[in-house]
């Protein structure tokens, strides 16, 4: 397919995410820096993400514009998917859903994500590659350029991740490749992909969905764009090959695309960031949460909303006395409330649980580094002259997460 020539306004840009925290959150840093710098950003996702995208100077666009069929009665692009999973394959296991209906999802959203692009005219259009592929394939049919970002700390790991999806299902890469390509709904769906009026490179669509992405070599090969950032450094990617230059040759030779390594993007003071999943925040544990902002955990840090203490600014002022500075985050799925992975999930009841799990690396982390020799209680949460590690702790909005952290 040859791309259209695309007149974008510019100096705009539009953004497409989802409704995951931990994918979205590195692109409001990059929407607040652009709209300081006089770009319009406007933003397509899930109603719940509005506030904090409107934070960073965007506009938002409620993601079930995009697509009402697909979204009827309301439904976000998860909840949809799901649905449609449950229409077309009653009953499934998800990897055999993502099988028959990942392209028939991505069909059904193009129409409305198209005409959505067009109205606003971007000269770029930024996605996530592993939740939101529609960024990629209506930009492609537009000839928008178009950017993802890769919030995996490198493409190392990324096999080990697919096989956690798999195996517990009882399925391996080739059970996946084979229904892929034998399911009539999914070949359907290809073809009219890859036919009038969006005639997208069948290539595009030969090494299967981006959360099951059998062409294993490299992973995401076809799903970015000529550009792509990567939200870690170099020196600390999850390493695909032995040498830097081998992975960027390899992604620019198979998949087409330049990685950037940027390394965190955190954003400036006050910027909202979304938070972990939270499917019962009652109002008691709100309370929780405030009794405990407002009072001295002996690991937990006096930062709260009603100091103006800014955290990044305590790292530094730790780090201009010589601290050392260690952090643990073991990302926003462990921490949240979903039922497999998350802070009561046991997976397939073989593991323990995230709340186990977090606790665990944080006390292992403290007997390690054995921080406190100096018995300072306030020690592990001042800026302060003393030899102790600052030691930072996310734990999303679980109110029993430093419970028993000694």
């Amino acid at each position: 397919m040859t791309e259209m020539q695309w007149d974008g306004h510019p100096r705009t840009a539009c953004f497409i995410f989802p409704e995951a925290s931990g994918h979205i959150n590195s692109s409001l840093a990059l929407s607040e820096r652009l709209a300081k710098k006089g770009w319009k950003v406007h933003y397509l996702s899930a109603l719940v993400m509005k506030e904090c995208i409107e934070n960073t100077g965007a506009t938002f666009d409620d993601e079930r514009v995009a697509a009402p069929e697909l979204c009827e009665g309301g439904l976000g692009y998860f909840a949809a998917y799901e649905r449609l999973k449950e229409e077309i394959c009653p009953g499934a296991k998800a990897w055999e859903g993502r099988a028959h209906t990942e392209n028939l999802f991505l069909l059904m959203k193009l129409p409305g994500t198209i005409e959505w692009l067009k109205s606003k005219k971007p000269s770029v259009v930024v996605y996530c590659p592993i939740w939101n592929r529609i960024g990629q394939v209506s930009a492609r049919v537009l000839g928008i350029p178009h950017v993802g970002i890769v919030t995996i700390a490198g493409f190392g790991g990324f096999h080990t991740i697919l096989a956690s999806f798999l195996e517990p299902e009882g399925a391996t890469f080739d059970d996946f490749k084979r229904l892929y390509h034998s399911s009539e709904s999914n070949q359907a769906a290809i073809d009219s992909l890859c036919s009038e009026p969006y005639n997208l490179d069948c290539s595009l669509f030969e090494e299967g969905t981006p959360l099951y992405y059998f062409g294993l070599e490299p992973p995401f090969g076809r799903t970015l764009g000529k550009h792509t950032l990567v939200t870690t450094i170099a020196s600390l990617r999850d390493r695909l090959c032995d040498s830097l230059e081998e992975e960027d040759k390899l992604y620019m030779e198979n998949g087409g695309s330049q990685l950037h390594y940027i390394g965190p993007m955190l954003g400036g003071d006050g910027m909202k960031r979304a938070a972990t999943h939270k499917s019962a925040f009652t109002e008691e544990e709100r309370k929780v949460l405030i009794a405990q902002s407002e009072r001295a955990h002996r690991r937990r840090s006096e930062l709260h909303p009603k100091k103006q203490e800014d955290l990044v600014g305590l790292v530094k002022n730790a780090k201009s006395k010589g601290r050392r500075i260690v952090m643990v985050c073991l990302g926003t799925v462990v921490t949240s409330d979903r039922a497999a992975f998350g802070w009561h999930g046991t997976g397939s009841g073989e593991s323990i649980t995230g709340k186990e799990l977090v606790q665990s690396v944080i006390n292992g982390v403290i007997d390690g580094l054995s921080p406190f020799s100096d018995q300072s209680i306030q020690s592990s949460v001042k800026a302060d002259q003393t030899d102790s590690p600052l030691l930072i702790c996310a734990c999303g909005q679980q109110p029993d997460a430093l419970d028993d952290i000694m």
